[in-house]
This record gives C-alpha cells, sequence and structure tokens, in this order.
C-alpha cells in the first residue's frame, strides 16, 4: 500500500462524519525520475548548446504530467453495495462481507486494486485486484459489468461501525502516475458484546423466596404448559387438545398453569464521572474505558442468562436510559452495542420500577459498578431490604472504601478487574451466596484467576 493510499485510508477510517476527497493523485517514483531528469536537460541544452536535449528535456517533463492529468481526469464511476451476513455480529466473532461494484460509466474501466477500510487495525483489507469492467448498459448486462467480492472480517470490540467507502487505487498504463478515489458509500455493521454461557446453579430459583411459587389457576386463556386433563361441560371447544384426544380416545382439554416468574433487576452505572479509567478517544478507534467496556459485556451476558432460567429481567442504568428490554433479547443486545457513557446526572435511582408491592420481597438484584459515588452507595443501601439477595460487581474500583461501604449496607460484593474471564467471575458469586448473611456481615470477596493466584 502506497504512502498515498494509507493516508486516504486513514482519512476515510477517521473522518468521524466528515465527506472525505472523492480522489488523490500523485506521481510514482518512476514519474519523479522522469520529471526531475527532464528538468535538469532542458537548462543543461542551453549550457551545452545541443537543441536535441531541449526536445529531450520537455519530452521527460511532458510525459509524467500527462499521467498526472490522465490519473486525476480518468472517468471511472463506479457503484459499490455491501452486505453483510449476519448483520447483527457478537465482538470477536466473524462476519461475512459481500460487496458487488458495478461499471456505472458509458466506457470500460482498466484494471485497478481496491481495499474496503473499517475503523480498527489493519484499518483496511488486503489490497486485491479489481478487474476491467464493461461499459453500463443493456449490451453489457451479462457481460463483466459487474463483480462480487466477498471476505471475512472479525471485529474486536462492540460498537456500531461504518464499514467502507470502498477505495480504488489505479494507475496511468505507464506507472508514472497513480490515484486513489472513494466508491460507492459506507454501510453499518452492529457488533454487539459477546455472550459467555454462564453455568447453571449460579443463583438458584428457590433463592427467590418470594416470587417462585407456582399458582395453579385452571383458565380458559394463558400460556399452554402442555397439560390435559377430560373435558367437561362448559369447557370451550377451542381448549380441546385433539392429539391428546386421539390418544385417549375422549376429549380432553388443555390444562394450563399461570406462573409467578421469579424477578431479578441489573443495575448498570453509565455515567461517565464514576469510571476512573476513562482515556481519550478522540479518533473512534477502541473502548473508552475498559472498565465499562467489561460491565457491558457481563450485563449482556448476565441478563440473557437470567432471563433464559425464567426470570423477568429489568435492566436500570444511573443515567438517562438508552437499553432495549430483555423482552426482545436481540434489540437487548443492539442496544447494548451502542450504549454509552453519559455525563448526565444520577437519575432518581429505583430498584423498585414497576412493582406493585414494595413492601415485599422483590426478588434478586445486581449491581455492576466500577466506582460509585456516596449519592450511588447510599440509594442502593437504602433499597437492600427488599431484596432476597443483592450482588455488586466491582469493577476493578480505585476506591477501597467501596466495597466496605456496600457490605455494610447488606450487599455481597465480588471484586473483578478488566481481564478477568465473566464466567469465572459469575462462578465466584456462587461462593459469595453461601456466605451472604444478615446486613453487617463482611460478604465482599475478590475474584482472582487461577494464573494470579
Amino acid at each position: 500500500m502506497t504512502a498515498m493510499a494509507r493516508a486516504l485510508t486513514k482519512m476515510v477510517t477517521g473522518s468521524a462524519g466528515r465527506v472525505p476527497a472523492r480522489r488523490a493523485v500523485r506521481l510514482t517514483r518512476r514519474g519523479w525520475v522522469l520529471l526531475v531528469s527532464g528538468g535538469l536537460a532542458i537548462p543543461s541544452s542551453y549550457w551545452l548548446g545541443r537543441g536535441e536535449l531541449l526536445y529531450l528535456g520537455c519530452f521527460l517533463v511532458l510525459l509524467p504530467l500527462l499521467a498526472l492529468a490522465f490519473v486525476r481526469f480518468r472517468r471511472i464511476r463506479l457503484s459499490v453495495q455491501r452486505s453483510f451476513s449476519p448483520a447483527v455480529v457478537s465482538a470477536g466473532h466473524p462476519t461475512v462481507a459481500d460487496i458487488r461494484v458495478s461499471n456505472l460509466s458509458s466506457s470500460g474501466t482498466a484494471g485497478a486494486n481496491w481495499r474496503d477500510p473499517w475503523p480498527w487495525p489493519p484499518y483496511a483489507t488486503e489490497p486485491a485486484a479489481l478487474p476491467a469492467l464493461m461499459p453500463r448498459g443493456p449490451r453489457f448486462a451479462r457481460r463483466g459489468s459487474s463483480v462480487l467480492f466477498r471476505y471475512e472480517v472479525t471485529p474486536p470490540h462492540r460498537g456500531i461501525f461504518a464499514i467502507g467507502p470502498m477505495l480504488v487505487d489505479f494507475t496511468d498504463p505507464f506507472g508514472l502516475a497513480d490515484g486513489a478515489l472513494v466508491a460507492g458509500t459506507s454501510a453499518t455493521l452492529t457488533v454487539t458484546p459477546a455472550l459467555v454461557p454462564l453455568a447453571d446453579g449460579g443463583v438458584s430459583m428457590s433463592t427467590d423466596e418470594g416470587q417462585t411459587r407456582v399458582l395453579k389457576r385452571r383458565t380458559l386463556g394463558g400460556e399452554d404448559d402442555l397439560m390435559t386433563r377430560e373435558y367437561r361441560s362448559g369447557d370451550a371447544l377451542r381448549r380441546v387438545h385433539w392429539r391428546a384426544s386421539a390418544h385417549a380416545d375422549k376429549l380432553m382439554v388443555r390444562q394450563e398453569e399461570q406462573h409467578s416468574h421469579a424477578e431479578a433487576r441489573i443495575l448498570l452505572d453509565t455515567r461517565l464521572a464514576n469510571y476512573r479509567d476513562i482515556t481519550p478517544n478522540l479518533d473512534g478507534e477502541g473502548p473508552q474505558s475498559e472498565a465499562f467496556e467489561w460491565a457491558v459485556a457481563f450485563t449482556a451476558s448476565l441478563g440473557v442468562h437470567l432471563a433464559r432460567s425464567g426470570f423477568l429481567v429489568q435492566v436500570i442504568e444511573t443515567a438517562p436510559a438508552q437499553l432495549a428490554s430483555l423482552e426482545h433479547p436481540d434489540e437487548f443486545l443492539e442496544s447494548l452495542a451502542s450504549v454509552t457513557l453519559s455525563e448526565a446526572p444520577l437519575e432518581e435511582l429505583s430498584l423498585l420500577r414497576g412493582v406493585q408491592r414494595p413492601d415485599q420481597s422483590q426478588g434478586l438484584v445486581f449491581a455492576i459498578v466500577s466506582d460509585a459515588d456516596a449519592a450511588t452507595v447510599e440509594r442502593l443501601g437504602a433499597q437492600r431490604q427488599s431484596f432476597d439477595l443483592a450482588v455488586a460487581f466491582l469493577v476493578a474500583p480505585r476506591q477501597l472504601s467501596l466495597a466496605r461501604a456496600l457490605t455494610d449496607a447488606g450487599w455481597s460484593c465480588v471484586t473483578v478487574q478488566v481481564d478477568d474471564p465473566i464466567d469465572r467471575a459469575w462462578l465466584a458469586l456462587g461462593t459469595v451466596q453461601d456466605e451472604s448473611a444478615p446486613a453487617g456481615r463482611d460478604t465482599a470477596a475478590e475474584f482472582e484467576p487461577e494464573g494470579r493466584r
């Protein structure tokens, strides 16, 4: 990749909303040699009195200038259509990009090279050959006026990324000047946090004493539990289970059960002031806070795990809400792809949003914080008694007193670092849960991977 091509790639990937230059041209080394040689030959012709040197010098100077003009004003109009499969991918997992390049010009294009940029190292695909394309028109529709490329890309971290636009490198027939232009537009790739399977049994349904009781109500509506009984006078015919009736040789109807599911709440701290590892991120490369990235990744795995385990999960943020409901896991994960830290002040932090009977036990609560301020800790402690189990995951905290303050308020604390595996941090909760006790007992624990012990 030439220096000009690298500069254009960096300009496109780091444009941050600005429209980059559509074309850039420069002389190659060969072109510069001819231009300098011609510049030396012209004055030498006067000093030596040799007219042929004047003609040679003019030719050497004119040739690279004509090549430069050829590259600059060469008509290249390309259509680029880009798609991803899958369109939404987890961080660290590959997705396949399909690119259809079509010639929009009435004249054919010569061979060139193409690259597709993205906003993380190495910032673009390896240069690949773009074959000559036939002119646009019905006569050439099936004769090579378009070409399909395919490559695999693995985004390293979550986010909403712009892939493209395509960069095309081309040169004149003599290789005296080369150019690069931007073709097409960019396409959006949504990268969600990678889901880590969490072990079952970390939090048992029986822990949630107030919400796990099963209420059996024989009704005409509700959810099917695939249980049947004999037909009784007055049962609606739409409740007849025909397959079971055929096996039993008598009418059977669906007997349904309605369950009150266990409840769980996840508190994600999204306030910028509560993360001390913030780094400048002016060009959009890499995460702004490693601790926050760990918190988001853990929230994704924990939320999906609890929802699949039968919990009714509610995610609460300390800043203005950005996350979708876990009733739709795909939308929830996509919202986690774009969640950012906010400078907004602490909102009214209520872990009992939507609860009808706040005087009864409200299940489980998990807080994922880094360096929570005093106001957050105070509000967490004030609502501790409303939950059967309250666990705080402290991500790389720099305040040594934070764990003690939450523990004194009745929370169980697990301290993790940004490089700790999510699944093992979850397993550490089992130890804390076994040691859980009434408020005031020290139940703080620090998770330490095997390699660090």
